[in-house]
């Protein structure tokens, strides 16, 4: 991330388990492995061949889409496959001070279809330091993305599925352009409330027809990002070092020096209560309250942090970040790990010198195995871009250097690796046999918040179970087996429903539209018996999530995109039916 020249500003989900891994990712090293010690110890340079070899399964030239286009994912013609946008941002000489705008953007599908553009790319174009105000979302709420960017000193929104212009309007000044993201402050059950900020000094809230809800000034960082911490319904937001109410007013600052990098929010120790993690000159855990929990100060300027059960031997989650050690001419970054606790148990002793910039990234389930592993790119000296497991080993290696982006692009149930070359190329890889055509459902694909709040900082969430708060019933149910047992935390317990339902399901009322990334499900018994889950929002239209086969006793996990307030899991037969567990999990 470049360094600001900054200008003066002005006057209770459960506990996760480590055996549930809808943890977030982030990277390890490509020539350096990290060592683990009580005290971080130098890295020995990883050894062997990878062990997953990526599977080319589509080449997109995006050369049209102009020089320096940066990608977002997203499904935007409603097939019910994400399709790639190229966003193409405007010419400047320094865009230290005052962040960019958008010059183009150009749609594709994964097979390389160019499916439209908009503006007129300019060549002057070759990279940039910054965010791109461009996003895929649904921002009317009608069921379809569509494009919004900055174009033209205006907030502009454009028809995903053709990229004609739909409306516009002005921005509340003349550099709020700096990024754009998407919350409910007003809490609609809808994020439709517009954040623009400029480089560093100021975040505005719109509604979505561009009025202004508040502003802040501050430190406000790079990226901010909406979360509901205290269950109202209403999203907060963490503006750089600010927790800032659904209103603009301060609930707390965080006392750390210099510029917030990064940040995620995750159950960092275990005890079902949510943490605020932030990277800047340090790596510091907060509660909700803003009572530190933890700091780490053993690393020179901490960058990229995302919380991630990357250590299933240790408790809680860890903190993975990038360390940029020496940025001179001969300058070198490194990556870290850190427990639970704050105390570093990873650095990443780097050997090569004078290429800094590494970018870390995630990637999930991509052997298959619903397990979260790592991912570098941008390491330069000819350093090719790899996924890695958590141990350091290299999983899989790219031939082609490039910046390295995730989603489920084929509907099997794994992310895929779009690796793209800025100006040039776009490859698609997956790890096995992938149809891109079946995902091609004709019905539009929701676009979940780590995809509609996209940036190429590091601002996220752990994943958060939403079916403990919410409310549980059967179709039926046994003596002492109610529907609330598969939602208790505890698996010994469990929903059974009565021997003559002829059409056992069990229903969970989120009690608001929620966003839905993950299900892990644990049957009541080892026999086998057929499920189906569903969401709606209304309980009278349904939308397949899932399928499958309960065969045994343990655990099964299914990556889904969803959106609904309302979850349901039918079973095909009453005797074997029933949940011992159930997570609903999915962004808040």
């Amino acid at each position: 991330m470049p360094e600001p020249a900054r200008r003066p500003a002005p006057a209770a989900p459960r506990p996760p388990r480590s055996a549930a891994r809808a943890s977030t990712l982030t990277a390890l090293a490509l020539t350096g492995a990290l060592t683990c010690t009580a005290t971080p110890a130098l890295a020995e340079e990883p050894t062997g061949s990878a062990t997953i070899e990526p599977e080319l399964i589509s080449e997109i030239d995006t050369s049209a889409a102009g020089g320096g286009a940066r990608m977002l994912l997203g499904d935007v013609d409603g097939d019910g496959r994400r399709d790639i946008v190229m966003m193409q941002p405007t010419y400047s000489a320094d865009d230290r001070y005052i962040g960019r705008q958008v010059q183009a953007l150009t749609a594709y599908d994964i097979t390389g279809e160019m499916l439209w553009q908009a503006g007129t790319p300019d060549p002057r174009v070759e990279r940039n330091g910054t965010d791109i105000p461009a996003q895929i979302h649904d921002l009317d709420g009608d069921g379809r993305n569509e494009v919004v960017a900055v174009m033209d000193d205006r907030f502009t929104v454009l028809d995903g599925g053709t990229g004609d212009f739909v409306r516009d309007f002005a921005l509340p000044h003349p550099e709020a352009h700096d990024a754009i993201a998407f919350a409910d402050f007003r809490g609609t059950g809808r994020p439709n409330d517009i954040l623009l900020k400029d480089r560093y000094n100021q975040i505005w809230a719109l509604d979505d027809q561009g009025e202004v809800l508040w502003t802040h000034e501050g430190d406000v960082g790079h990226y901010p990002w909406p979360v509901d911490l205290d269950g109202d319904g209403r999203q907060e937001l963490m503006a750089g070092y600010d927790l800032l109410d659904s209103d603009g007013s301060v609930l707390w600052s965080a006392d750390m020096a210099d510029h917030a990098d990064t940040m995620w929010m995750g159950d960092v120790d275990g005890d079902g209560e949510t943490n605020v993690v932030l990277g800047g000159a340090e790596t510091v855990a907060h509660d909700t309250e803003g009572n530190e929990v933890w700091r780490n100060n053993e690393t020179v300027e901490s960058q990229n942090v995302i919380l991630g059960d990357f250590r299933p031997d240790l408790p809680g989650l860890e903190t993975l970040g990038l360390d940029r050690i020496d940025r001179s001419d001969d300058g070198v970054d490194g990556l870290f790990l850190i427990d639970s606790e704050g105390s570093m148990v990873f650095q990443e002793d780097r050997r090569t010198r004078g290429c800094w910039g590494s970018i870390p990234g995630k990637v999930h389930n991509w052997d298959g195995e619903h397990s979260d592993l790592m991912m570098a790119w941008n390491r330069g000296c000819g350093e090719l871009p790899s996924v890695f497991n958590g141990d350091g080993d290299v999983v899989t290696r790219f031939e082609v250097d490039g910046r390295l982006q995730t989603a489920d692009l084929c509907g099997d149930d794994k992310e895929e690796i779009v690796n793209f070359v800025l100006g040039e190329t776009a490859r698609v890889y997956a790890n096995g046999g992938c149809d891109p055509d079946s995902h091609v459902t004709g019905e539009p694909l929701p676009q979940t918040k780590q995809y509609y709040n996209f940036t190429r900082y590091t601002a996220g969430e752990q994943p958060f179970d939403h079916a403990p708060a919410g409310t549980a019933r059967g179709s039926s149910a046994r003596d002492g087996s109610g529907a609330d047992l598969a939602t208790d935390g505890d698996p010994a317990t469990a929903w059974r429903p009565a021997p003559r339902d002829g059409r056992p399901s069990w229903l969970v009322d989120l009690g608001t539209r929620r966003e839905i990334t993950s299900l892990l499900l644990t049957p009541r018994t080892g026999a086998r018996v057929d499920y189906r889950v569903e969401s709606s929002t209304d309980r009278e239209s349904w939308t397949e999530l899932t399928s499958g086969t309960f065969t045994g006793k343990g655990e099964q996990e299914h990556d889904v995109t969803g959106i609904g307030r309302y979850v349901r899991v039918s079973f095909d037969r009453a005797g074997p039916a029933g949940l011992a567990d159930i997570r609903v999990l999915g962004n808040r």
